[in-house]
This record gives C-alpha cells, sequence and structure tokens, in this order.
C-alpha cells in the first residue's frame, strides 16, 4: 500500500515545475483513441503492487499520470480495458521506442490505445521529460 502511495506521487513533478523527478521510474497515462467508452482501466503488476486503477475513460480522455519503476517492464507491459460487454488484457510486448524491451527511466509517456475488432491497438508516444525551472 506504501509503495503503491509512493509510485503515485512520483509523477508529482509533472504538475509541480521544478520538482526533479524519479530516474528509476518512468511515468505512464493512458489515452482512449477509440470510439468506444473504456469503462475501466487497469495498468501495471498486481503482484509486485505497482499496478494503477485509472478508472473509466471516455473516448478521447487520457487518465492521470502514473509512475512505475521502469525496469522490468513486467510493471507496465499489461493493461486491462473493461467495456460495455467484454475486457480485453492487452499484453505489451516490445511496441516501445526505438525498438527497446523496456521504457528509458526517467521519461513520460501516453499509451493510445484503439480497437479492431475484439483487440486493443497500442501506440506507445514519448512525451520526453519536463526540465525543473530555474
Amino acid at each position: 500500500m506504501v509503495r503503491r502511495m509512493l509510485l503515485t506521487l512520483g509523477c508529482a513533478w509533472l504538475a509541480a515545475p521544478g520538482c526533479a523527478h524519479a530516474s528509476r521510474t518512468v511515468c505512464l497515462r493512458i489515452r482512449n483513441d477509440s470510439t468506444e467508452p473504456f469503462e475501466h482501466v487497469w495498468l501495471g503488476l498486481p503482484q509486485r503492487g505497482s499496478d494503477a486503477d485509472l478508472g473509466p475513460l471516455a473516448p478521447g480522455q487520457t487518465s492521470r499520470w502514473h509512475a512505475l519503476p521502469a525496469d522490468p517492464a513486467a510493471h507496465y507491459r499489461k493493461t486491462r480495458i473493461q467495456l460495455a460487454r467484454r475486457q480485453i488484457i492487452h499484453v505489451n510486448d516490445g511496441a516501445y521506442p526505438h525498438a527497446r524491451n523496456t521504457l528509458s527511466p526517467g521519461r513520460r509517456y501516453t499509451f493510445a490505445y484503439t480497437l479492431a475488432g475484439t483487440q486493443a491497438r497500442l501506440d506507445v508516444i514519448d512525451e520526453g521529460t519536463q526540465q525543473p525551472a530555474r
């Protein structure tokens, strides 16, 4: 419980300029690029305490940021999307920028999901880093 709270607070630097970000985490958010509402979205690895309940996402809506350990990729490789009549479990095995096996620590990423029939399609968008204010 404490670990999950600390991971969530790890992205506080996104909202507060001048705060340094944790160099061993990545900050992620989910965007619903489909035409179907996501009734609920979960991201992460519950067995390691790094899962995030991101709530519902209407078409075009983006979730809040959530900090997860950058390595191993198991912390962010699985997304569960609850739809009106089914649940999609998407396992991301290598759609990371620059053909990497993990996401780069200290960076922000948006996982943009579209739906194609019964499958989810993921685009990983590197949002960069926020430089501390001087």
